[in-house]
């Protein structure tokens, strides 16, 4: 019987190889085709600037790969660039749009930051080319009318951006390891952007190219092998040909310091999904992790939720070993991309290799030492505990996915987790209802498409706007109301009373609102001592950051609290309590007396530590961390008025000031300081050619506008009600606000600088309405404190007792 049943079985051996190959054409996701087909792609030429128009649209749930399914509230402040090619521009507006791209492209190496100009040229197609011009102060006109006129101007022209649905749209891009995330996703499962879109990510991927061939973390960094060798790898399977001039300096950059192998984890992972590095080169994500018990510390659901969201799908496709078969341009980056040949690299060798100029936090020796004994145990795991792993992992995926209506957390697990339900499904629904909300994530300025931090800051930016021109006291006059009333529309859309156990009604909303920030203080039993987190409460303690593996990033393990998180929560909860003082008051009151001390031992005389601290009543004359902050601030002002600091204040966690040595030199086509090209671009004057007189270069100054106006609202606060300090404080101010109307353009907008926002220490964020926002918020305080008005909320709450 035993040699029979071997006969039988050698019979039916090839008949079992045909079937099982069948099996694989038929089902294996790397070997089956999906929607919509492509992985050559010729490099896309970009529309000449008179044939077809880009619209920024909102509210609608359309997109170039179908529509939005699922929405809460109507798509309200979606935010979609579409191109028209059959909209031909006004010819006014294609010379503006050609002109601020030439200007770009010219000074890219030295002004990094656009300037959201395609926005701006909308704003003014829709008025017919023409905008309102300020109304002329008679010469000598006292200081006060100087403020109010240069606010009305500001909030015309800001205004004038907002959206139909009442939020302001705007850039938040600056990392510039998103958007080759997101092409590898797409490159990977066969999803073909439209050519025009393509076309702007190449214009972008080009114009954020360092003078040394290489590319930053982000548009004002130096550059780093994890930038540069995702960019390349995005510019490649854009379409860029590989002995393009961009391609070749990327890669005389990447050759020089050892090739890709010296890189960052997460651009590790990117390369080993595309197939050009191997899996055995990174330090192992076993999806097994998931599933140990939560009361664990090191369990990975205790992380931060964006470290979280990240490597859940890492691991799922880690533990699946997925990658993009081989392709003839997947072949030849193998070539590109490294010194030795890909055959010959020691892969294992490879997991801790990180150059110099990428590496932010180093390994911690137990982190290291826990690789290698994961590494050498993960053979040895058994078939069923990994098929199980990654079951629960693919149910958090699609958890996550449906939570968010396809959007997800971020730029980064959205378009792994697009991958992960490709490879569970490549024509299933899961995957197909990720392909409409790429496009949430695009914007457009006049350096190209980039990929923001996420589908917009919209909500954020639009309650800040509303803060600022109500805090002016010019709210209630007929050209402002309609605007913050269409604001307050586009609040009240937004909070998401579709979601189970939110009330509809109008107090009960705002004790809802209350009652979350209370229950996300950071207490003992959250491994804190009164602050507020960034999302949720902390889930782990500190050392927990010991395990973390990103190289570039700082403190991603858990969700810290924060000073700027803290005096917000404190803010409102003073504010609110003044409104109503019957709710909850005890416990607003404890909330506030564990958050002011955090906030006085970890403020660092920035706007919002005085603020929070202002709220709950403290004043430079009452209050040593106040009046410290303050004399800090002085110290810092220059002699024109304005402040300055640089990102790497950050980085370095010591005070950078922004220097002349971060300015561009003088454009040769620069009028000084006039900023007239904005009012030279309208329907009744539309030159073929413009000339040079209109064509001025933007001066990145050192003196931002964003952080002399953060200043000005921290002095403002920290000495209201108290004659002395104000009087103290009024020359200062008059200086500063003198500044902040210099910078004023003759259209009521300000210039955009340097990059305002950070994440995780080290990655800088674009904020572009913070340029509009903070000068009209400071300049309407400071008109109040002209007119002897008092600020708004700063008076004390004799309820609270503190």
């Amino acid at each position: 019987m035993p040699v029979l049943a071997d006969l039988l079985h050698a019979l039916l051996l090839p008949l079992r190889i045909v079937l099982r190959l069948i099996h694989r054409l038929l089902y294996s996701p790397t070997w089956r085709t999906t929607y919509p087909v492509t992985r050559t792609l010729p490099e896309p030429v970009a529309p000449a600037a008179r044939k077809g128009t880009w619209t920024l649209r909102t509210r609608t749930g359309e997109s170039p790969l179908g529509p939005v399914k699922h929405t809460l509230n109507g798509n309200t402040g979606r935010q979609l660039w579409t191109f028209d090619p059959a909209a031909a521009p006004a010819a006014w507006e294609a010379d503006a749009l050609s002109h601020f791209r030439r200007e770009y492209e010219a000074m890219a190496e030295v002004r990094h930051h656009s300037a959201d100009e395609p926005l701006r040229l909308q704003a003014l197609r829709e008025t017919g080319g023409k905008r309102r011009a300020a109304k002329p102060l008679p010469k000598g006109a006292a200081e006060a009318e100087q403020v109010d006129a240069s606010l009305r101007h500001g909030i015309g022209f800001y205004g004038s951006l907002q959206m139909e649905d009442g939020h302001w749209p705007g850039d938040y891009g600056g990392p510039m390891f998103l958007l080759p995330g997101l092409v590898i996703a797409c490159y990977v499962t066969e999803t073909e952007l439209p050519a025009e879109h393509r076309a702007e990510m190449l214009r972008y991927l080009r114009n954020h190219q360092n003078e040394d061939g290489g590319t930053g973390l982000h548009i004002e960094g130096h550059s780093t092998m994890f930038g540069t060798s995702l960019n390349y790898v995005a510019a490649r399977l854009l379409g860029m040909a590989a002995d393009d001039p961009h391609c070749l300096r990327a890669r005389a950059f990447m050759h020089g310091r050892g090739g890709a192998v010296n890189n960052t984890s997460w651009a590790k992972f990117w390369l080993a999904l595309l197939g050009v590095y191997e899996w055995r080169g990174i330090n192992p994500l076993p999806p097994e992790m998931w599933i140990l018990p939560y009361w664990l510390i090191v369990h990975p659901g205790r992380f931060w939720c964006h470290c979280r969201m990240v490597y859940l799908p890492m691991s799922y496709l880690y533990g699946k070993r997925a990658a993009c078969p081989p392709t003839p341009l997947t072949e030849a980056l193998r070539k590109e991309l490294y010194v030795e040949p890909y055959s010959e690299i020691a892969w294992e060798e490879q997991r801790n290799n990180c150059g110099p100029a990428d590496m932010y936090v180093q390994h911690h020796p137990l982190q290291d030492l826990l690789w290698k004994v994961v590494a050498a145990a993960e053979p040895w795991i058994p078939a069923w505990l990994r098929r199980r792993a990654l079951s629960w992992c693919a149910d958090m995926i699609l958890h996550e996915d449906g939570s968010t209506r396809h959007v997800d957390i971020g730029p980064v697990n959205k378009a792994i987790n697009m991958v992960c339900c490709w490879y569970d499904d490549p024509h299933g629904e899961a995957f197909k209802a990720h392909l409409p909300r790429i496009f949430d994530y695009l914007w457009l300025a006049e350096d190209g498409m980039k990929m923001q931090g996420y589908n917009g800051s919209q909500a954020w930016d639009t309650a800040f706007a509303v803060q600022a021109i109500a805090a002016s006291g010019l709210g209630e006059e007929a050209e402002v109301s309609p605007i913050l009333r269409k604001a307050h529309e586009y609040l009240d859309a937004s909070q998401a009373l579709g979601l189970p156990g939110v009330a509809a009604l109008e107090p009960e909303r705002l004790f809802d609102c209350v009652n979350v920030i209370l229950s996300y203080q950071n207490t003992a039993e959250h491994w804190g001592t009164g602050g507020w987190a960034t999302y949720e409460n902390t889930r782990g303690p500190a050392a927990l950051e010991l395990l973390n593996p990103s190289e570039c990033f700082g403190d991603i393990v858990i969700d810290y609290s924060y000073c700027e998180l803290t005096c917000a929560c404190i803010t409102a909860l003073s504010h609110f309590h003044r409104r109503h003082p019957g709710h909850r008051t005890a416990e607003i009151s404890t909330a506030i007396k564990l958050g002011a001390p955090w906030t006085r031992d970890t403020q660092l005389g920035a706007w919002f530590g005085v603020v929070g601290l202002a709220s709950v009543g403290e004043r430079e004359a009452t209050s040593p961390h106040v009046a410290k902050a303050l004399a800090f601030l002085r110290s810092k002002q220059l002699p024109d008025g304005g402040w300055g600091e640089s990102y790497l204040s950050s980085s370095r966690k010591e005070y950078h000031h922004a220097d002349a040595s971060q300015a561009p030199p003088p454009h040769p086509l620069a009028r000084a300081h006039s900023f007239p090209h904005r009012t030279t671009w309208h329907a009744d004057a539309s030159p073929a050619t413009p000339s040079s007189a209109c064509l001025p270069f933007l001066p990145l100054i050192p003196q931002p506008v964003v952080n002399t106006s953060w200043a000005m609202l921290a002095l403002l606060a920290g000495t209201e009600g108290c004659d002395e300090s104000m009087a103290g404080a009024a020359p200062v101010l008059a200086r500063a606000a003198a500044f902040l109307m210099s910078m004023q353009e003759p259209t009521g907008d300000w210039p955009q600088q340097l990059i305002s926002g950070v994440f995780n220490h080290n990655c800088m964020i674009t904020y572009a309405n913070y340029r509009n926002i903070f000068p009209l918020w400071a300049l309407g305080q400071y008109r109040r404190r002209l007119r002897g008005e008092p600020l708004p909320n700063l008076d004390a709450v004799p309820t609270l007792k503190l």
